[in-house]
C-alpha cells in the first residue's frame, strides 16, 4: 500500500504528469495504427454475411460484419489487431481467399467489427474506448434469436487479445481464444526499445494504455486457448508461453513451428480452435483440453 501511495504521488506531481501526457503521446499512435485502407466489398469473401450496426454505451455506431455459418453453430467474437484490421481481411485476393477457407472450414458465426476510429467509424480509440466497443459486439450478438449466448467464445489476435481479454473479465463466454497475444504494452515497450528501460524503472505507472493481459488471465475463470508462431518478430512467443502458464486453467497452448505473427494459414489455425470449441462444449468425441499441443 505504501509503495503504491508512493506511485501515485510520483504520477500526479507535475514532471509525473508531463512524462505520463508525453508517453501516451507516442505510445497511442503506434499502437492503434488503423491505416489507410480501401477494402474490396465483403461480397468478396463469398460467404453468408450481414452488416451489423453496433451501438455503444456511450453513443458511438460501429461498423461489422456477421458471417453466418448456421443457427446450431458457435460462435466467435472477433477483436482484430491493429494494422490487420476487419477492412484488412479482405483487402487483397490473398486474404480474400484466406478468409474464405478459414470461415468454410472453422464452421462457426463470426462476428468482426471495427473499433472507433477505424474504417469509418467515429471517436479515438483508447483501452477504455475498445473495451466498450467489443462489449458493444457482443450486445449485439446477445440481442439476436439465432445466436446461442452460451456458445460464443473470444477470440482475439495482437492488440485484439487485449481487448478480448478485458471483455473476458467484464462478460460471460464460453471460452478465451488468444492468437499471437503480448503480455502489456509495457512488457512490449520493456521488449522493443531498451533504452526506456530506465524510465520505466523510476515510472512504474507507465504507460496508462497498457492491456494488460497477464494480469487478467490470471484471474480467468474459463477455458483458454493460447496460440503463437515460434518466429513471430512482432509479438515474441515468450509472452504468449508467460499468458498460457498464468492461466488456472482448463487451458490448451498450441505454437507453430516457423510461424509469424500474421502469416498462420487456415490449416494450422482452424484444427486447435475446432477441437478447443469441441472440448469446451463437451462435443462427441472431443478430447479434454491439455496443457501443451504443437501444430507442424
Amino acid at each position: 500500500m505504501i509503495k503504491r501511495a508512493l506511485y501515485a504521488a510520483a504520477a500526479l506531481s507535475a514532471p509525473g504528469i508531463a512524462i505520463t501526457v508525453a508517453a501516451e503521446r507516442v505510445i497511442r499512435p503506434r499502437l492503434f495504427f488503423s491505416g489507410d485502407w480501401h477494402p474490396a466489398p465483403p461480397d468478396a469473401v463469398r460467404f453468408p454475411y450481414e452488416e451489423a450496426q453496433i451501438f455503444t454505451a456511450d453513443g458511438l455506431e460501429l461498423q461489422g460484419w456477421f458471417f453466418k455459418a448456421n443457427p446450431d453453430a458457435p460462435t466467435l467474437l472477433f477483436c482484430h489487431g491493429t494494422s490487420y484490421n476487419a477492412s484488412d481481411m479482405w483487402l487483397t485476393e490473398e486474404r480474400i481467399h484466406a478468409f474464405h477457407e478459414f470461415l468454410t472450414r472453422v464452421a462457426c458465426n463470426f462476428l468482426v467489427f471495427d473499433y472507433r476510429g477505424y474504417g469509418r467509424n467515429d471517436g479515438t480509440p483508447t483501452e477504455e474506448g475498445t473495451a466498450l466497443d467489443a462489449a458493444a459486439a457482443l450486445a449485439w450478438l446477445y440481442a439476436r434469436d439465432d445466436v446461442d449466448p452460451t456458445t460464443i467464445f473470444f477470440y482475439g489476435f495482437s492488440l485484439g487479445t487485449g481487448i478480448a481479454a478485458e471483455l473476458a473479465m467484464r462478460e460471460p463466454g464460453a471460452g478465451l481464444i488468444l492468437r499471437a497475444p503480448f503480455t502489456s504494452v509495457r512488457g512490449m515497450i520493456w521488449d522493443w526499445y531498451p533504452r526506456l528501460r530506465p524510465l520505466l524503472r523510476v515510472a512504474p505507472w507507465l504507460p496508462l494504455t497498457n492491456y494488460d493481459t497477464l494480469a487478467k488471465v490470471r484471474r480467468l475463470d474459463r477455458p483458454l486457448l493460447v496460440m503463437h508462431g515460434e518466429d513471430d518478430q512482432t509479438v515474441p512467443e515468450y509472452m504468449g508461453q508467460r499468458i498460457f502458464e498464468a492461466a488456472p486453467g482448463p487451458k490448451m497452448y498450441v505454437s507453430f513451428p516457423d510461424g509469424g505473427h500474421a502469416d498462420i494459414s487456415a490449416d494450422l489455425v482452424v484444427p486447435p480452435i475446432t477441437q478447443f470449441i469441441d472440448s469446451v462444449l463437451g462435443r462427441h468425441g472431443a478430447h479434454p483440453l491439455s496443457d501443451r499441443a504443437a501444430a507442424g
